[in-house]
């Protein structure tokens, strides 16, 4: 599987490029705010995701690796495929489009030709405990982090909440304090 390429833009259009690597010529499709930012002879390097269907192959460009993971994302959600995902991607920035789907709002999502409330719902659905999962991960907890975890956790609240939690608030004090904020705050 192709997943990284590096090379010069031979020609451009509305929906895809054709980069040289080597002397080949590769067709990738990118996104739609993406593609206005290229002009053609541009060196260029794209994380790529390789779709292979039974008479098909085609390659997704990325400017990053956390909008590749995206895109993997969305197209793991029924009713999507990498065309739409593409669009998607294409509607805002990645970060309020991951805050979008954490919040609940499907709305952002049903601008997209073809994605309908159905299928903006259960992207939302399926997609919002993965990206809160994603970011919770990526948040380094200090010692006095991991021990209100803990202490929350031994409380009865799911990990995952108490991480979300947490890494929004300041902590001042001992333990029993900075627990006694965490509740306070998850009862607000």
């Amino acid at each position: 599987m192709i997943s990284f390429l590096q090379g010069k833009i031979l020609l451009k259009n509305e929906k895809d490029i054709i980069l040289i690597v080597n002397h080949v010529g590769y067709r990738v499709s990118l996104g739609p705010i993406f593609l206005e930012q290229l002009k053609e002879e541009q060196e260029l390097k794209l994380f790529i995701h390789t779709h292979v269907k039974e008479d098909l192959l085609d390659l997704y460009g990325f400017k990053t690796i956390e909008e590749l993971d995206f895109f993997k994302q969305l197209i793991s959600v029924s009713g999507v495929g990498p065309k739409s995902a593409v669009n998607i991607l294409g509607l805002a920035k990645l970060d309020d489009l991951k805050k979008a789907i954490t919040s609940g709002d499907p709305s952002i999502l049903r601008q997209v030709s073809g994605i309908g409330k159905k299928t903006a719902e259960r992207l939302v659905l399926e997609l919002k405990e993965k990206i809160i999962t994603d970011i919770s991960e990526g948040f380094v907890f200090n010692k006095d982090d991991e021990q209100v975890v803990e202490a929350l956790v031994s409380l009865g609240y799911k990990e995952k909440d108490a991480k979300e939690l947490i890494k929004d608030l300041e902590f001042e004090g001992d333990l029993a304090s900075r627990v006694k904020t965490a509740l306070q705050s998850m009862n607000k």
